[in-house]
C-alpha cells in the first residue's frame, strides 16, 4: 500500500510522484524538530484538548457524558488535525502508546457520529445542520476528518476511522449537489479532502463532489471573492482559505487534466511569487479578514502571516511541483519552511504564534493555547509529514527537493534505491550524497535560487549548475556526489513598489532570513538604523542547538525627533554600534523583545 501524503491516480498529468514518509529517515537539522514534535508538542496539545473540552465535546455528543459543550469555532477539526499528525508520525517512529490513544479517540468519534453519517459536536449546530455554511465550518471539519482518516489508514492499514469518514462523505454526497443543497462551506478545505478520498477508494463520486464544490456559481465564501476559482484573476482575501482552495483545485486538475484549472492556477501562482509573498515566505498581509491584500501590500509591523497559511502554502507548492517539476516551487517551499513556518512555534515546542510579523515593538509572544486553536495541530501534522517532501520520483529517477542528513530507501520501478545525505545544512553548504541503485538512474538535484556558485563533483568531473533549476545527473549503480552550495551572507532589497521596505535592506544567509532582536542589541534603535555594505562576520554559537549568528556594524540613532520637520532642518545624529543578528525563526524565544528584519540602506547603489 502506498503511504505517501497524496496518492495521485492520473499520473500522466504529473512530472513526479510522492514517496512514503517511512522511506525517509531524517537525522540532521530537522531531527530535533521531529523529535520535539513527537515527545513534547503532540502530548502537550492532547492535554489541552482535555483541559479545554475538545475531547469532552465528543463524549457528550456520543452520550458517554453529560454536560455543556464548548462552542469554539471548528473545534472538531483541531482534534482531526492532531490525529492526522500523530498518524503521519507513526511512519517516522512506530509508537504503541499513540496507536492506543488514537484507537480510543476513534471509538469516541464513532459514537459521536449520527446514524445518517452527520458528524459535528458544536452545540450551535445540533438542530441547524447546514443552515449557515458561510460560518459553520461543517464541511471544513469534515474535510479534516477525511484527511485524518486517510493518514491513519495509510500509516496503520486500519480502516476504522476511514469508514467513519466514508460514512460522513456519503452523507454529504446524498445531501449536496445540483437539485439538492447548492452551497459550499465558507472555509474551503473539503475539496482537496474529497479528491484524496477518491484516490483512496477509487470511487469517482467523491471526485465529482469535489468538482461540484469547486464550480458552484455563488459559493458564498467568507473572506474570499464570491466566485468559483475558475473566475479568480488574482489571490485576494483570507490567506488560509485561498491556499486550501488552490490545493483543492490543483488536486482536481491532477486527476482530470482539465487545463482550465491549470491556467488559473499558473496565474495565481505568478501573482503570489511576484507581488504577494514576504521575504520570510509569509502569506497574508492584513489583520482584517486575515487576508492577502493588494499587489505589493506587504507591511512589516502589521504583517499577519498566519501559521496555517504557511502550512497551506507549502502544501500548494508541493502539488504544483508534482505537476511542473520546476525548482521554483521548492524554492518557495524552502523559503516558507525555514522562516515563516519555523517561527510559528517556540524552540521548546510548547508555544505557538498565530501570526508571524516581520517587525515587532515588543508586544508579541507565543501562546500555549488559542481560543481558535487551528494553528498548533496544523503545525504538528506538517512537521510529522515533512520527510515525505524530501524526495519525489519519476520513471527514470529521483528528484532531491530538500537537504538534511538522512537516509532514504525508495522503490523505483520495483528496483531498490538508497540515497544517503550527509550535511550540516542549512548552516553549511556542503552536501555529500551517496547513491546505491540496482540500475542506472537519473538524479535531479535542486539548485536553490539563492546559491549563485554551486559546484558539484562526481568522480573527477566538476559541474557548475545553474541556480533556480534542477540539475540532472546520470548515476551508475553506486556513486558519491559532492555538492557545495554557495551559502553566504547576502543583502536583499525589496521591490520599490513595496512601500514598507522601500530604500531598505535585509540580511539572508542561504535559505534563512535574519533579524535583529533587542535582547541582543540594547543600544540599537531597531526602527531608525542604517545598514551599510560591509563584511559580515559569521559566527557559530552553541545556542538553540547550534546556530550561525551574523555580526557587524550599523548606524543607529536614539535621538528624539519631531513627528514632521522641514527637510532642510532635519538633522539626525547617527552613531556606529555593533549588531548581532539571529535567524528570524528564533525571535521571541527569550521573552518579549523588539525585532526587525528591514533597515534603511546606505551606499548600496
Amino acid at each position: 500500500m502506498e503511504k505517501s501524503l497524496i496518492v495521485p491516480i492520473k499520473k500522466e498529468n504529473l512530472k513526479s510522484f510522492p514517496v512514503n514518509i517511512e522511506n525517509v529517515k531524517v537525522n540532521g537539522f530537522w531531527k530535533y524538530f521531529l523529535e520535539r514534535n513527537r515527545e513534547i508538542s503532540i502530548p502537550l496539545l492532547y492535554k489541552y484538548f482535555l483541559k479545554y473540552k475538545t475531547i469532552e465535546n465528543f463524549e457528550i455528543e456520543g452520550g458517554i457524558k453529560k454536560g455543556e459543550k464548548t462552542n469554539r469555532i471548528a473545534t472538531d477539526s483541531d482534534l482531526y488535525k492532531w490525529i492526522e499528525g500523530v498518524s503521519w508520525d507513526l511512519q517516522n517512529e512506530w509508537n504503541e502508546k499513540n496507536i492506543n490513544l488514537i484507537e480510543n479517540l476513534i471509538d469516541l468519534i464513532k459514537k459521536a457520529q449520527k446514524e445518517d453519517g452527520y458528524l459535528n459536536t458544536s452545540p450551535y449546530l445540533s438542530n441547524r445542520r447546514f443552515e449557515n455554511l458561510k460560518y459553520s465550518h461543517e464541511l471544513y471539519c469534515g474535510g479534516h476528518l477525511i484527511q485524518a482518516a486517510i493518514a491513519h489508514y495509510r500509516s496503520t492499514g486500519n480502516e476504522n476511522l476511514l469508514n467513519v469518514a466514508i460514512k460522513w462523505a456519503d452523507f454529504i454526497f446524498n445531501n449536496f449537489g445540483k437539485g439538492k443543497i447548492e452551497k459550499t462551506d465558507g472555509h474551503p478545505e473539503v475539496e482537496m479532502a474529497l479528491v484524496e478520498l477518491y484516490r483512496t477508494t477509487k470511487n469517482e463520486k467523491y471526485l465529482n463532489l469535489a468538482k461540484f464544490f469547486l464550480t458552484i456559481k455563488n459559493p458564498d465564501y467568507w473572506g474570499l471573492p464570491n466566485n468559483p476559482i475558475l473566475k479568480f484573476k488574482q489571490l485576494f482575501g483570507h490567506a488560509v482559505r485561498m491556499m486550501y482552495l488552490c490545493c483543492g483545485a490543483t488536486d482536481y486538475y491532477i486527476e482530470t487534466g482539465d487545463r482550465k484549472y491549470l491556467k488559473v492556477l499558473d496565474n495565481l501562482w505568478e501573482d503570489l511569487v511576484e507581488r504577494k509573498i514576504y521575504i520570510t515566505g509569509g502569506i497574508g498581509s492584513r489583520y482584517e479578514n486575515e487576508a492577502i491584500g493588494y499587489p505589493y501590500e506587504l507591511p512589516n509591523l502589521r504583517a499577519y502571516c498566519e501559521s496555517c497559511a504557511s502550512v497551506a502554502g507549502m502544501m500548494w507548492c508541493f502539488r504544483m511541483f508534482l505537476i511542473k517539476g520546476e525548482s521554483q516551487y521548492f524554492d518557495i517551499f524552502e523559503q516558507i519552511l525555514y522562516n515563516s513556518f519555523l517561527s510559528s512555534t517556540s524552540f521548546d515546542g510548547k508555544k505557538y504564534f498565530y501570526v508571524n510579523p516581520l517587525s515587532s515593538i515588543g508586544d508579541y509572544k507565543r501562546k500555549e493555547w488559542y481560543t481558535t486553536t487551528c494553528c498548533p495541530p496544523n503545525i504538528q501534522r506538517f512537521i510529522s509529514s515533512l520527510p515525505g517532501y524530501f524526495y519525489t520520483v519519476r520513471n527514470d529517477g529521483v528528484y532531491i527537493n530538500l537537504y538534511d542528513t538522512s537516509i532514504a530507501e525508495i522503490n523505483l520501478n520495483n528496483k531498490k534505491l538508497k540515497i544517503e545525505q550527509k550535511t550540516n545544512y542549512p548552516w553549511e553548504g556542503k552536501v555529500l550524497i551517496d547513491v546505491q541503485s540496482d540500475e542506472k538512474i537519473n538524479l535531479y538535484i535542486r539548485i536553490p535560487k539563492w546559491s549563485e556558485k554551486t559546484e558539484i563533483k562526481i568522480d573527477k568531473k566538476r559541474y557548475r549548475p545553474e541556480s533556480g533549476k534542477y540539475f540532472k545527473l546520470r548515476i551508475e549503480k553506486k556513486k558519491s556526489i559532492d555538492i557545495n552550495f554557495d551559502i553566504k551572507v547576502d543583502f536583499y532589497s525589496g521591490n520599490p513598489e513595496i512601500e514598507s521596505v522601500r530604500n531598505c535592506v535585509s540580511l539572508k544567509r542561504g535559505p534563512i532570513v535574519y533579524c535583529l532582536e533587542s535582547v541582543d542589541n540594547l543600544k540599537i534603535n531597531l526602527f531608525n538604523s542604517i545598514l551599510y555594505k560591509q563584511k559580515i562576520e559569521e559566527k557559530f554559537e552553541d545556542i538553540f542547538g547550534g546556530i550561525v549568528t551574523l555580526n557587524g556594524k550599523i548606524l543607529t540613532s536614539n535621538q528624539k525627533l519631531p513627528l514632521y520637520e522641514k527637510t532642510k532642518k532635519l538633522k539626525i545624529d547617527y552613531i556606529k554600534e555593533k549588531f548581532k543578528a539571529i535567524p528570524y525563526y528564533l525571535w521571541a524565544n527569550r521573552g518579549k523583545s523588539k525585532m526587525n528584519i528591514w533597515f534603511l540602506k546606505y551606499d548600496f547603489l
